[in-house]
């Protein structure tokens, strides 16, 4: 059966789907395992295109030419636009099945399969941006150990004055019903990155939290 039609960015996956594959992990990677030997969702080159340009690259200031890291990247598809956009874009999944895709339909890029918790220790201090687009630990609890453990290992990846950006879907309800996905609000991730003690900066824009914090210069 082929893959759903995506979204765009600003259009988000169901809750239903989201929430019953990432409530429960080992639900969840046996569910992207067979999701992403098929490559996954659908997505318009153009659409996503003029999507990053007008709410990531423009919004926090983004130049042609920097370093960026893609985290949950899936099967590499916005990697691929941001590479096509001038950026040096690497992208990472803990998924085998979505990085081999993503290698196979994408292989100009570099892609990795790895985890957040271990992701890419030489990697270091290396870029100037580091995206999360739709990374499910950003979906509950943001208080939790996991949330916050994921925030700060990405942020060990920044250069000095790089900028961390997470964009997620959320209608800001809060309603966070069991066995699926939160609806965080943007005071929910407005304390979750303003724990850092880092300059920050959230809004939402058409069903999407963008979310940005900043490495000190």
């Amino acid at each position: 059966m082929p893959a759903p039609a995506a979204p765009s960015s600003a259009s988000p996956e169901p809750a239903e789907l989201l929430g019953a594959t990432q409530a429960d992990p080992d639900r969840g990677d046996a569910f992207y395992t067979r999701f992403y030997a098929d490559g996954g969702w659908r997505y318009g080159f153009l659409r996503e295109w003029w999507w990053l340009r007008r709410n990531v690259v423009k919004r926090f200031g983004l130049v042609r030419g920097m370093n960026a890291l893609e985290v949950a990247c899936g099967a590499g598809f916005h990697t691929h636009v941001l590479n096509r956009m001038g950026f040096r874009c690497i992208g990472v999944d803990r998924n085998r099945a979505a990085i081999d895709w993503a290698r196979r339909k994408h292989p100009r890029w570099t892609y990795h399969c790895a985890d957040l918790a271990d992701l890419l220790p030489d990697h270091a201090g290396t870029f100037d941006i580091v995206l999360a687009r739709g990374c499910s630990h950003y979906h509950y609890d943001l208080s939790s150990a996991q949330a916050l453990d994921t925030t700060r290992t990405l942020l060990r990846y920044l250069k000095p004055g790089g900028v961390f950006i997470m964009t997620i879907a959320t209608d800001l309800s809060g309603r966070r019903p069991a066995g699926q996905i939160w609806n965080n609000t943007l005071d929910d991730y407005r304390r979750h990155f303003g724990s850092f003690g880092l300059r920050h900066d959230e809004t939402w824009v058409r069903g999407m939290a963008l979310c940005a914090i900043y490495a000190p210069v």
